[in-house]
């Protein structure tokens, strides 16, 4: 959840470099509405509106599926890091439980 609201975030600063990247920003923004009380109130049935006119010219976001070989290229750059996390993890509890039996034996 906190990497999507991260994404929401980030939309302003992103360009939109196509009418398919504009209307992919909508599409976010819309979806975020439904966490909003009423979506029935200004702006939302306007940005709806503005969404489905985009659609209508430029066509709906292009149903993609990524290759196998992409995807295992990211899980291998992204493992890396969460090994090296991990490890760290790791490594500090053992650190902190090592400085608390030090400690545990000075105080007798």
């Amino acid at each position: 959840m906190t990497e999507a609201l991260k994404l929401q975030d980030s939309i302003p600063e992103v360009a939109a470099t196509s009418l398919v990247g504009v209307i992919a920003k909508l599409e976010m923004i819309v979806g975020a509405d439904r966490d909003i009380g009423d979506p029935t109130d200004f702006p939302w049935p306007h940005i709806g509106s503005v969404l489905r006119d985009l659609k209508a010219i430029a066509g709906g976001l292009p149903v993609c599926r990524r290759s196998r070989e992409r995807t295992r290229s990211d899980i291998a750059k992204h493992w890396e890091s969460a090994v090296k996390l991990v490890a760290d993890l790791k490594e500090e509890g053992e650190a902190e439980q090592s400085g608390d039996v030090a400690d545990f034996r000075h105080a007798f």
